[in-house]
């Protein structure tokens, strides 16, 4: 019974992680062209941004294995 429960939870979540997704992308910039990227700071080596799917994913594995445990 866990288990299903378990998956019925992972499909809600895959379902809203997709929503948010497609919300974002379908965002109207107004006709006007997106900003230039900024430039790197001096004096940082290694600077870049970290993906949005990136954390998202990592909270949603924490959040799978905190209810699996």
């Amino acid at each position: 019974m866990a288990f299903a429960e378990m998956r019925s939870l992972a499909v809600v979540l895959l379902v809203a992680i997709f929503a948010a997704a497609a919300a974002a992308s379908a965002q109207d910039l107004g006709g006007f062209a997106p900003a230039p990227a900024p430039s790197m700071d001096k004096g940082a080596a290694y600077s870049f941004g970290i993906s949005g799917a990136v954390i998202c994913s990592s909270l949603l594995l924490s959040a799978l294995a905190l209810l699996k445990h």
